[in-house]
């Protein structure tokens, strides 16, 4: 498919409240577009990251949220995200919170870091996460209940086994415990701050 952001030079405003940004990183050009939405009762910001090939076609990377706030003000949950480039370092930052009576959805932080390529792929060099999937008085009976209590029986070592499984699976990265998943939230949150604090200069 033929992109004209190949004449893009820097960010602008689109219509549709749309932003395009171009990267150039080891002589490879990328680019960073960034959609609102507001579709039912849920309401965000996307980024979607693309390369450019020698044919001006668009090869799409991944996708991060930005901010999506999903449900009623007294029940809502709550992604944020932010990215950071230094050199041909990307890291990603996702935060995910709970407003109001919500009870199933879940609370953590996620850093990943990449690498980019000579050759203009990404090579992931870590990603670390701690994710409760819901609420610590709404499941007591799946494995998650071990991460504040130790397990006893076999039984409870293999649930709480197949729960860090479970959320590594789903949100692609190696679980953490106790002040180290403390730090990466602390340090989840600055990132976004940062993000934010930058968005009103």
């Amino acid at each position: 498919m033929k992109f004209f952001f190949a004449l893009l030079s820097c960010t602008f405003m689109l219509p549709a409240q749309t932003t395009i940004k171009h990267l150039n990183i080891h002589d490879n050009d990328f680019y960073i577009i960034t959609d609102t939405y507001d579709i039912y009762d849920s309401k965000g910001e996307v980024m979607k990251f693309y390369r450019e090939e020698n044919t001006y076609d668009m090869t799409h990377l991944f996708n991060l949220t930005l901010e999506d706030k999903t449900g009623t003000c007294g029940a809502r949950s709550v992604e944020e995200g932010s990215y950071e480039i230094d050199g041909d370092t990307l890291t990603l930052y996702t935060l995910w919170e709970r407003q109001g009576r919500i009870y199933d959805v879940p609370y953590g932080a996620r850093i990943q870091h990449y690498r980019i390529e000579n050759n203009g792929t990404l090579t992931l060099v870590s990603s670390k996460l701690y994710v409760e999937t819901a609420r610590k008085s709404f499941d007591r009976s799946s494995g998650m209940r071990f991460l504040w209590e130790s397990p006893k029986s076999d039984a409870d070592k293999k649930a709480f086994t197949n729960y860090i499984a479970s959320v590594e699976q789903q949100y692609k990265g190696t679980f953490i415990f106790g002040d180290d998943a403390k730090a990466l939230i602390k340090e989840v949150k600055t990132a976004i701050s940062r993000r934010n604090l930058s968005r009103w200069k």
